[in-house]
């Protein structure tokens, strides 16, 4: 079954070459209400995307930048578990993740409003409701 998160990066993606690919490490947080605690917590998500086109090298580098609103989705997740200055730190992993959805405050708007049955470009805010 797979797993799909949708969140807001706080930072920029970590960038770092594997191979032939150009590999995107990005973190996202998703605020919830614990019951127990009666407190909101986060539960943190990690994944990385590669790419080896130029041109969807150069469009991860513009659009996974802080702000940026994403969705990924992985067949697969792990949990990982690391001592950090607070004490222990989880984070789910997915595994062989791939983007959905990708709303980058940096992405500049279509020149005109999509009519019905028509998709915005990828990568591009959608135009709804704004005028």
């Amino acid at each position: 079954m797979a797993t799909t998160i949708t969140g807001k990066l706080n930072k920029q993606a970590s960038i770092f070459q594997a191979g032939e690919s150009t590999g995107f490490g990005v973190r996202l947080g998703v605020k919830y209400y614990d019951r127990e605690s009666k407190t909101e917590q986060w539960c943190n998500y990690e994944a990385v995307v590669f790419a080896k086109a130029p041109a969807q090298i150069q469009f991860y580098q513009q659009a996974l930048v802080e702000g940026a609103i994403i969705e990924v989705t992985g067949d697969k997740q792990r949990i990982k578990q690391f001592m950090g200055a607070n004490g222990l730190n989880l984070t789910i992993e997915i595994l062989d993740a791939r983007l959905g959805a990708v709303f980058s405050p940096q992405a500049p708007l279509p020149a005109q409003q999509p009519t019905y049955g028509q998709q915005p470009v990828y990568g591009q805010q959608p135009t709804y409701g704004r005028r």
